[in-house]
């Protein structure tokens, strides 16, 4: 190894000689010794990266569906806007603004409560009328008869097994109304009904009655006037109801409770 120093002003050079010195540029091993042009001291930047173009991405089209729920999301928006500016402004200009744009969304909404109504009435399966209770006063005069005879069916015939608790007492005003009630419906429907008293008095359509031996406590009966069906051979015990009650409405609940199911009609 052989080194050389020399100085020419403030510039240095240093020359260190070896047998073989390669250095790699642009990815091809040259000899330094070969590359005397570009000086010893020289720097060169690498070479950029080519940078990779994304291809372009097309619009996306929506379809009609998407299309209609971004109309109607803008339309929203821009009602909501125009009534915000109009609280806010109590400009007469705004408030028109709100007012006739206002007019547009409810024409829209009238012409599709028009077009729900024209197809409920072309297709029976949308007819609510014709699955539930009915709308019309000629549907339901029908609707009501049938429903009462198969609860007036239901009583009949519960009231070969069946009985009724009656819990009361003799100062509670509600209960001195609920007892004719009670009694009429003994009478018309035959079903017996057992008098409890919660404190030892008897009611004027009830002076024999039985006196509270526990069984209210067991029921969690603590509202009165209060009313089950009990079915003794089974030693089953159903509430009925509690409060003052029409004849039609406890054969209503009887039927409901004892001969359908949830949603069923009748």
């Amino acid at each position: 190894m052989q080194v050389i120093f020399s100085g020419i002003g403030l510039l240095t050079v240093v020359t260190v000689g070896f047998s073989s010195l390669t250095y790699a540029a642009n990815g091809i091993e040259e000899s330094y010794w070969q590359r005397q042009k570009d000086g010893w001291f020289w720097y060169r930047d690498p070479p950029a990266a080519t940078k990779k173009l994304e291809p372009e991405k097309k619009p996306e089209t929506l379809t009609d569906k998407q299309k209609s729920l971004a109309d109607f999301e803008a339309m929203q928006k821009t009602l909501e806007e125009l009534k915000k500016i109009a609280i806010m402004t109590q400009a007469d200009g705004d408030i028109k603004a709100y007012m006739l744009y206002q007019q547009v969304v409810m024409n829209k909404s009238s012409n599709f409560a028009d077009s729900w109504q024209r197809l409920v009435w072309t297709d029976p399966s949308l007819d609510y009328a014709l699955h539930g209770r009915p709308t019309t006063n000629f549907g339901l005069d029908v609707y009501d008869a049938e429903r009462k005879r198969a609860e007036q069916r239901t009583v009949s015939e519960l009231a070969q097994t069946h009985g009724l608790f009656f819990f009361f007492r003799s100062d509670c005003p509600y209960c001195h109304r609920f007892a004719p009630v009670l009694k009429r419906f003994e009478q018309t429907y035959g079903i017996r009904v057992f008098p409890i008293s919660l404190d030892g008095r008897g009611l004027p359509e009830f002076p024999v009655s039985v006196t509270d031996n526990g069984i209210a406590a067991r029921l969690n009966v603590t509202t009165v006037p209060a009313l089950y069906l009990a079915t003794p051979l089974a030693k089953e015990i159903q509430p009925i109801g509690f409060g003052v009650m029409a004849e039609s409405e406890i054969a209503e609940r009887i039927h409901v409770l004892t001969r359908t199911k949830p949603g069923e009609r009748f």
